[in-house]
């Protein structure tokens, strides 16, 4: 039967696998190795064998230092966008382990899904935190993650029935990131695709959309940090010699801000580069569209010498 119980294992093993699936393995399988968590299905019992304490353990450590470097985050993250779903829909799988096949499927598959939905969120939030890359906020978001994985699995296994509300205001959240998830998705999977384009050696950027001046530069960005722009929206800086602006579509209408113009210093990742602007803006542009910024301005030397990186 399915029962609260069942339900809050579920939802809290798929959230906590979205944040960190390790640490969520971790704390379930010593937690069935010491025999704190007798009630929970055999399925599950295998978390507490010793090889799987092992291999969650180190995996653990090594999130916890992947976690603090900023510039890092994202692509451990990134990669982490195949992992930390299956992991959720398998521990799913093991919590309905008394339950009849059908239900069992169901579980894994909403599992997964929530599983993705937290890490979306997760990487979505790590990413607007990035308009600060420095150590500091860094080590105590992650900190506060782990923190917060290992107080809702405890709250879902010694108190179902207050733990279910809990979890359920977790859902509705992530419902309301749900704009901010879909411009993740898209922003990451632009910036992976130009980064192995440009291993590839294709460094042209792709052409503007017809919406876009064709009587001016364009280069394709994705907000970082602009005042009158949601973050991470995909757009285009239109470069008028020292003036520069970014255009973007909102609701079937183009939208322009003026960001003053580019700075001399920006920085480059592995994966996306950070343009910064006279007036506090800033955006990401892929490893295929930096090459665009070669032709503007005298700047254009300084960044033309390092937009392959």
């Amino acid at each position: 039967m399915f029962s609260v119980a069942v339900l809050t294992q579920v939802l809290g093993l798929a959230i906590g696998a979205g944040l960190n699936l390790y640490a969520a393995v971790l704390m379930t399988g010593l937690g069935i190795r010491y025999g704190w968590l007798p009630q929970l299905p055999t399925e599950l019992q295998v978390l507490g064998h010793p090889a799987v304490l092992g291999v969650a353990g180190v995996m653990y450590a090594a999130e916890f230092i992947a976690d603090k470097v900023p510039f890092f985050t994202p692509i451990w993250d990134g990669i982490h966008t195949f992992i930390r779903p299956v992991g959720g829909a398998l521990l799913a799988l093991g919590a309905t382990g008394g339950l009849d096949p059908m239900t069992r499927t169901l579980a894994m598959l909403a599992a997964g899904t929530l599983a993705l939905g937290t890490h979306s969120s997760k990487m979505g939030l790590r990413l607007i935190a990035h308009t600060t890359p420095e150590p500091a906020t860094h080590s105590l978001i992650s900190v506060a993650e782990d923190v917060g994985v290992l107080a809702l699995l405890s709250l879902v296994y010694q108190y179902p029935m207050v733990a279910l509300p809990v979890l359920l205001m977790i859902l509705v959240g992530i419902a309301i990131l749900l704009p901010l998830l879909l411009r993740v998705a898209r922003f990451l999977v632009a910036g992976l695709w130009a980064r192995v384009a440009s291993l590839l050696g294709v460094t042209a950027a792709e052409a503007a959309e017809s919406w876009v001046p064709t009587q001016v530069q364009a280069v394709r960005v994705f907000s970082r940090k602009v005042k009158g722009a949601p973050r991470l929206k995909p757009g285009y800086l239109l470069l008028y010699g020292n003036r520069t602006q970014f255009a973007y579509r909102r609701w079937g209408r183009t939208k322009t801000v003026d960001v003053g113009a580019l700075e001399l210093t920006p920085t480059w990742g592995f994966v996306f580069n950070v343009l910064p602007c006279a007036d506090g803006a800033s955006f990401y542009v892929t490893k295929e569209s930096s090459p665009g910024l070669t032709s503007q301005t005298p700047r254009g030397a300084s960044l033309q010498k390092t937009a392959c990186k």
